[in-house]
Formats: C-alpha cells, sequence, structure tokens
C-alpha cells in the first residue's frame, strides 16, 4: 500500500498526455485507414484512461496538499490541462473509431467541467501566486491550456449534428472555444518567444515541452477543419462567418508547419551538439501528442478546404509519430520496472 500511496501522491499532471497523443494517433490512423492499428490504440488508451483517472481523483481528495502543491508551481500549474484534452480526445475515439456519439457527448460534458475547474482554478492560482519571472517559469507546456481549451471545440464540432434540437449552440459553443484557444495560443506564444530570444536556455529545458508549441497549433488547426466541415450541415447565420475561419484556419497550419523545422534544430543542439542524454519523463508524451496531431489535422484541412495535395504529408508523417510512441511507451515502461525495482529493493 506504500507504493500504491506514493505512487498517487506524487502523480505527475503530465501521465495524461499519454492518452492525448495515443488518442490522437489512433484517430490519424483511421482516417488514414490503419483501422487494425486505431483499434488496438483504442483500447489501450482506454486502460491508460481508466487507470489514471482514478488515481488523479484519490489525489484530489487523499493528498490535496501535494496536488495544491502542484497547482501554485507556475511550471506545473497549465500542465493539469492535459485532463481535459486526455477526455475530449478519448471522447473524439468514441465517435471516429466506434461511432458511439451517445458515449462521446458523456465525455464531451465531463471535458467541458474538467476545462472550467481547471482554468479557473490554474489561472487563478497563476494571477495571485507567480511571483518569478518569465525567464525561470515560461516553457512550451504552458500552451497545454490551448489543447485543453481546443479540445473542447474539436470534441463539441464533432458531435454539433448529433444534437438534434440544439446543434446550432453546440457549434456556437465550439466556435467561442475555438476562439478562446487561438487567443490563448496567440498571448501564450508571444511570451515563449520572449523566453527564448532574450534569455538563456538550458539544453535541459528544451524538448519536449517546446514541441508542445507545434502541437498547440495543430489542434487548433484541427479544429478549425472540423468548424468548416460542421457549419454546411447546421447551416444558418454561421455561413457568414465560414471564410474567416477558413482563412484563419490554413494562417494557423502554416505556422505550425514552420515549428517542425526548428523545433529539429532544437533538438540537435540538444542531444547532439550539446551532448544531452534522454532521460524517461512524462512530459516525453509532449513530443508524441504533435506529430499524431499535425498528421490528423493536416488530413482535415485538406478536406476542410478542399486541398487534397496536402493530404499527402500526414500518409507520410503517422510513420514519424508511430516510431515516437513506440519509443516513449517502452521507455516509459522500462522507467516504470526500474522504479519497481528499486523501491523492492529498498525495503529488503
Amino acid at each position: 500500500m506504500g507504493v500504491i500511496s506514493n505512487t498517487i501522491r506524487g502523480l505527475h499532471p503530465a501521465y495524461f498526455a499519454m492518452v492525448m497523443s495515443t488518442g490522437i494517433i489512433s484517430i490519424a490512423s483511421k482516417l488514414l485507414g490503419f483501422t487494425g492499428i486505431a483499434w488496438a490504440l483504442f483500447f489501450i488508451n482506454i486502460i491508460a484512461y481508466a487507470i489514471l483517472l482514478p488515481l488523479q481523483t484519490i489525489r484530489v481528495f487523499a493528498f490535496w496538499d501535494n496536488l495544491y502543491k502542484d497547482l501554485c508551481n507556475p511550471k506545473l500549474s497549465l500542465v493539469f490541462f492535459t485532463t481535459v484534452a486526455a477526455t475530449n480526445v478519448l471522447g473524439a475515439q468514441f465517435i471516429i473509431i466506434v461511432n458511439q456519439p451517445e458515449i462521446a457527448k458523456i465525455f464531451w460534458y465531463f471535458g467541458i467541467f474538467l476545462w472550467v475547474t481547471v482554468s479557473l482554478v490554474a489561472f487563478s492560482v497563476l494571477f495571485i501566486k507567480c511571483e518569478e519571472g518569465p525567464e525561470s517559469v515560461i516553457h512550451g507546456g504552458w500552451l497545454i491550456a490551448t489543447v485543453g481549451t481546443q479540445s473542447v471545440a474539436v470534441l463539441g464540432a464533432a458531435l454539433a449534428t448529433q444534437f438534434v434540437s440544439c446543434g446550432s449552440f453546440v457549434l456556437f459553443t465550439s466556435i467561442v472555444w475555438w476562439m478562446i484557444g487561438a487567443f490563448l495560443y496567440v498571448i501564450l506564444i508571444t511570451l515563449l518567444f520572449y523566453r527564448l530570444v532574450f534569455f538563456k536556455l538550458a539544453p535541459e529545458a528544451l524538448i519536449p515541452p517546446y514541441w508542445i508549441n507545434m502541437g498547440a497549433i495543430a489542434i487548433t488547426t484541427l479544429a478549425g477543419s472540423i468548424i468548416c466541415q460542421t457549419i454546411p450541415k447546421i447551416g444558418g447565420a454561421y455561413a457568414d462567418i465560414l471564410s474567416f475561419i477558413k482563412g484563419f484556419t490554413l494562417f494557423f497550419w502554416a505556422f505550425g508547419t514552420w515549428w517542425i523545422p526548428l523545433l529539429i534544430i532544437l533538438g540537435i543542439w540538444k542531444f547532439i551538439v550539446r551532448k544531452q542524454q534522454f532521460k524517461y519523463t512524462p512530459l516525453d508524451w509532449g513530443m508524441v501528442f504533435p506529430l499524431g496531431m499535425y498528421t490528423a489535422c493536416t488530413f482535415k484541412l485538406s478536406q476542410a478546404l478542399q486541398i487534397p495535395f496536402i493530404s499527402n504529408i500526414s500518409k507520410y508523417f503517422i510513420y514519424l509519430a508511430y516510431i515516437a510512441w513506440t519509443i516513449i511507451f517502452v521507455s516509459m515502461l522500462i522507467s516504470m520496472l526500474k522504479a519497481v525495482s528499486t523501491k523492492e529493493a529498498a525495503t529488503k
């Protein structure tokens, strides 16, 4: 029991990024026709979520002091948005993989509850408690706030046509969440650019958190693409803003594409030039999620804008996502086995 309680007490909020990453790669696989892989990752995701959610719930009630300490840590407070994103990504799997929109609605309602709770608590604590300068607290992981917000927009837009009497309202709320997420991205990426350019960055601080720079804008693109596909089905006044949403969705995709070579350069600088050794942490899932999300968002963007040739990017990018997921998943298992063997040795 001591090992279990210690595990719950020290549960890193970034572990939900595994559900985010596995879920979006599963969805991308389904979109590209890799149905077997999509189903396998779907089952893994259900198991992971079924384990992590109770652990996090127990931590809220049994180890509130530890959780509150993480919330008050400006480096970790916004990472709790991974819980929101994981919930909505799994909900999206229930639509795309198994075509169960009624179950997906439950995840969307729960995702909204989590978003309201996490956004109000995390940002309030950050506004009130944070006394450190931007050079010491800002990192790419802050953009998880955008990811969590856009995940609500993605699932809502995907479900809008499933609401017979209030589909228009659901689409409206999804557009609102999309705009909130886009606003958060613009604000946070400006701060991150300021941090990267004007303050010295230690190699250990780079990669994986900064891969979320691309992941956040990729999910913004995905949300915009799904909204663009949903508007013609709902109709009404939303048709007047369709061109606006299409333009900004393409704008975000272009910026996200620009991030990819830049992040590769930063990775080369860290691991090859500065010779930093790879050591698994839950934050490493932040490198996997953007690869899967970029694959999915590019495919959906090609459909929304009727530009079929860019979907070819997804057909090759998915393999990078598979490689990254396998490496991080195996590294996680090895890390867990080492931790268990270390604790067993310490008790003898």
